[in-house]
């Protein structure tokens, strides 16, 4: 992991808790975990890691956003998902041996936990329940990509653009009137990287959808003045 000063920190494992991970565990099992946890602080940019690099860690983002990704042969990075405070990654290194097949990169400014591999093996083969319940969590990480690869393939750039923000904004945006706030930097090389398209093709998707009173775009957020209407067009 490519990160500034790693500093160890006491934590109540409440990310662990979100995912009711630690209702098993024994409290010396839990204390074992905290004692090698530790925190970075990462700025937007910033490589978490990279396909090839050794799959040593579970993560949790503690407070900001992150995304997963694969690399594109012309240098670009197709954005698998975005993930918010609270969300956990990287957790195949569990059971995969192998090394990365995909980018982990820090969008907006970041506080991230990491948890080695081997502890949490060893927690694993001491309790099997804590494994399946952590397998579970994977296999709707998994499911989540295949429904993403099926929209790119068989939706238009429109829908695929409509039901990108939509499913932004029911997730992780604010309802205002009657629309939704994006509270996301997201620019139109991240949405077509999001989506598989072309940015010059976003450019224009983005201009009707303002024109037709569906989305408005700004530096910081999107909104989406018209939920409804922006669903019929997916």
């Amino acid at each position: 992991m490519k990160r500034g000063e790693a500093v160890k920190v006491e934590t109540d494992l409440w990310f662990l808790q979100r995912f009711r991970l630690l209702e098993v565990l024994a409290e010396d099992q839990r204390e074992a975990i905290r004692r090698v946890i530790t925190i970075s602080e990462l700025k937007r940019g910033s490589r978490i890691y990279l396909p090839g690099d050794p799959a040593e860690h579970i993560y949790l983002l503690r407070f900001g956003v992150v995304k997963l990704g694969t690399s594109l042969p012309d240098g670009g990075l197709l954005i698998l998902t975005f993930l918010y405070t609270g969300d956990l990654f990287g957790e195949s290194a569990v059971i995969d041996e192998g090394p990365r097949d995909h980018v982990a990169e820090v969008h907006e400014d970041s506080i991230i936990c990491a948890v080695p591999r081997g502890p949490l093996l060893e927690v694993m083969r001491q309790t099997p329940e804590f494994g399946y319940q952590l397998t579970k969590l994977m296999a709707v990480r998994l499911r989540m990509f295949k429904t993403r690869v099926e929209q790119l393939l068989h939706r238009s750039a429109q829908a695929r653009i409509a039901h990108t923000l939509l499913t932004l904004g029911h997730q992780f945006g604010a309802e205002v009137g009657s629309g939704l706030v994006i509270p996301l930097r997201l620019s139109q090389r991240d949405l077509a990287n999001l989506v598989g398209v072309r940015r010059e093709t976003v450019n224009l998707v983005l201009q009707d959808f303002r024109q037709r009173g569906l989305v408005e775009a700004e530096r910081r957020r999107i909104y989406v003045q018209d939920p409804v209407g922006l669903a019929a067009v997916c």
